[in-house]
C-alpha cells in the first residue's frame, strides 16, 4: 500500500489589483471562449502585430493542479509583477504567447471590432 499523499501547500490565489482599461480588454478577450479572436497590437521592438488567438485552447495545455508547488509559485509571481501580460494561445503559431494589454489598439470578438487608444 502506497504512503498517503502530503496535502499541497499550494499558495491560495490572490486577486492582484488590475486597472480598469486592461481588466476590460482582459475580459473582452476572454469572452471569446473556444472561439477565436483578433488581437492587434504594439510589440515590445515597436512593430504592429496582428495575432489570432483562442482563448479557452491555452487552458487545454496549462498544467493547473498537476504542476509542481514551484511552477504554480512562479505562475503567480508573475501574474502579480506583470498584470498588463495576457497569456493566450496563438493559433498560427500553435504555441502559448504573451500581450502586452497596455498596447492593444483593437479586439475583434464575435464579429464586433473594439478600438482603444494605445
Amino acid at each position: 500500500m502506497a504512503a498517503p499523499r502530503k496535502p499541497s501547500r499550494a499558495p491560495a490565489p490572490f486577486a492582484w489589483p488590475v486597472p480598469p482599461e486592461l481588466a476590460q480588454k482582459r475580459d473582452l478577450i476572454a469572452s471569446a471562449g473556444g472561439r477565436f479572436c483578433g488581437v492587434t497590437f504594439i510589440r515590445k521592438d515597436g512593430t504592429e502585430r496582428r495575432m489570432q488567438v483562442q482563448p479557452a485552447a491555452l487552458r487545454l495545455r496549462e498544467k493547473g493542479p498537476a504542476a509542481s508547488e514551484r511552477a504554480r509559485r512562479a505562475t503567480l509571481t508573475r501574474q502579480e509583477r506583470h498584470p498588463h501580460l495576457l497569456p493566450v494561445w496563438d493559433v498560427r503559431a500553435r504555441a502559448p504567447r504573451s500581450i502586452n494589454l497596455r498596447t492593444v489598439s483593437r479586439i475583434a470578438v464575435d464579429g464586433c471590432v473594439h478600438r482603444f487608444a494605445a
